[in-house]
């Protein structure tokens, strides 16, 4: 698909990895305004295929850059950030089992909990990127992790589709 898209000048890396951008607000929006979830983890999912495809394109074209490597960088980031966020919120607030919205017999799930499920998966998306530049740039070889994004968006995709926000945290 990258060797298709790279025929066509308009189509950049950059516009690729914000088209991917978008759709992944889009998905945090839809977790916050109580849409289905399921369409919060198609848009989710769309984006993060957009995302390994702006690579690609970008070495198709032969306009691969560190400039752009960071761009994507920062943007990932970003939507882990309001993803994670949007789930730690509708499963926090929105679905708080003392307001008796959606969830049933979900005893052991409350605000805290999922605040603090919450908190470890933004720490965890954030720590696993940096600690692997940060071996890297000391000259080691890259040590392998077990929560790369690509997991990460697996795990996100699949709970958002099974309507499982408190599980996808966890």
């Amino acid at each position: 698909m990258a060797e298709f898209l790279a025929r066509y000048r308009w189509f950049t890396p950059n516009r690729v990895s914000f088209a991917g951008f978008l759709l992944g607000g889009i998905g945090a929006a839809v977790c916050v305004l109580i849409l289905p979830l399921w369409t919060a983890g198609v848009c989710v999912a769309i984006g993060d295929f957009l995302d390994y495809l702006d690579g690609a394109l970008a070495r198709a074209q032969g306009s691969a850059s560190r400039e752009g490597a960071i761009f994507d960088a920062v943007l990932d980031r970003y939507i882990d950030f309001l993803v994670i966020g949007a789930l730690t919120y509708l499963t926090a607030v929105i679905l708080n089992p003392q307001r008796d919205l959606f969830i049933e017999k979900m005893t052991f799930m409350t605000s805290e909990t999922a605040l603090l499920l919450g908190m470890a998966a933004l720490l965890g998306s954030a720590l696993t990127p940096y600690i692997r530049a940060k071996t890297e740039a000391e000259g080691k070889k890259s040590i392998p992790t077990i929560g790369d994004r690509g997991w990460r968006n697996r795990i996100l995709v699949v709970g958002l589709i099974a309507g499982q926000p408190l599980w996808t945290l966890a």
